[in-house]
Parts: structure tokens; sequence; C-alpha cells
């Protein structure tokens, strides 16, 4: 992906960049906005396959890398769970240990489970919001593939062909943000 390329005069850093430039410049100009915006590299894959884009999956999830940063929400929320986790333990401990009073004690533990708990559940519901969503674009990406294949020596289909996975993308990416 690094390897830098030369094409009528202009140096290629990525593949990603090059291919962006073989685009119409709305498109391109739409996807880099998509990818800015997208905290998901499966789904600004699943729109660079809407777009043709004939390289990897690892070529474009360094270029997202490089190009836009990403909040780790996943991760930052399993962050937060580990440290609630251990600020219970040792609150049990120095409740146990008599440096902290009972009552005291049970009501701050009883916030940070209360706290914990609700961490756990957002962290479940991202996860399974994340796993729907990637199974029904990439269900959505294979179908527009295997159409594109089926239909790629006659001419005749090319352009309506573009048009309706154009707007079956839309339609099945505004559903999905709307879910």
């Amino acid at each position: 992906m690094n390897a830098s390329k030369v094409n009528g005069g202009k140096v290629y850093v990525t593949y990603v960049d090059e291919w962006l430039d073989t685009l119409p410049a709305a498109d391109a100009e739409d996807f880099r906005e998509f990818a800015e915006i997208t905290p998901s590299v499966i789904e600004i894959w699943v729109y660079a396959g809407v777009l043709q884009y004939p390289g990897t999956f690892n070529d474009l999830a360094r270029w997202v890398k490089m190009k836009y940063k990403k909040l780790d929400r996943r991760g930052i929320l399993n962050s937060e769970i580990s440290a609630l986790h251990s600020d219970i333990q040792e609150l049990r401990m120095a409740i146990t240990s008599g440096e902290i009073k009972s009552n005291d004690g049970a009501a701050r533990l009883g916030a940070l489970e209360k706290e914990l708990r609700s961490h756990i559940e957002t962290s479940e519901r991202l996860n399974r919001s994340t796993d729907k969503r990637g199974l029904i674009l990439a269900g959505a990406d294979r179908v527009m593939r295997e159409m594109t294949a089926i239909f790629k020596d006659d001419p005749q289909f090319a352009e309506p062909m573009d048009n309706a996975m154009n707007a079956v993308w839309a339609k099945i990416y505004s559903e999905i943000q709307n879910s």
C-alpha cells in the first residue's frame, strides 16, 4: 500500500488514492466525506464496493486509519467497564477492612454497580447493532458484486445496474442508520 507509484506525473502513496483519482470528482468527494464521518471501516468498504473499488480490504482499512482518526468506542467502553469492575473490588475490600463505613460503602457500591451494569448493557447494544449492520451491509455488498459479475459483459445493463445499486445502497444505508 505504501509503495509510491507515478501515474501521469502524479505520485500515489496509496492504492486507494490512485483509485479515487479514477472516479468522477463528485463520487470521489462523496466517498471521502463518507469515510470521514463513518466510524465503521466495514461500511466504508461496502460503499467502496458500490463504487467498484478493486483493491483489498486491508489497503482500504490502512488508508482510512491513515487519513481519518476514528474513535474506538468499543475499546473505550471496555476500558471503562474494567476500571469500574476494579473500583468495585477495591471498594469491597475497603468496606471489609473497615476503611469505609458499611452504610457509606453500600451506597457507593450500589451506585458503582448500577453504572457498571449500564456500561455492560451499552456495550452489548453496541455489539448487537454493529453485528447487525455489518451482516446487512455484507449481504448487500455480496448481492451487488454478484449482480455486477453476472451482467459485466452486457453493456446495455451497465448504467441501469449502477443506478439500481446506488439506489439500493442509499435505501439500505438509510434504513440501517434509522434503526
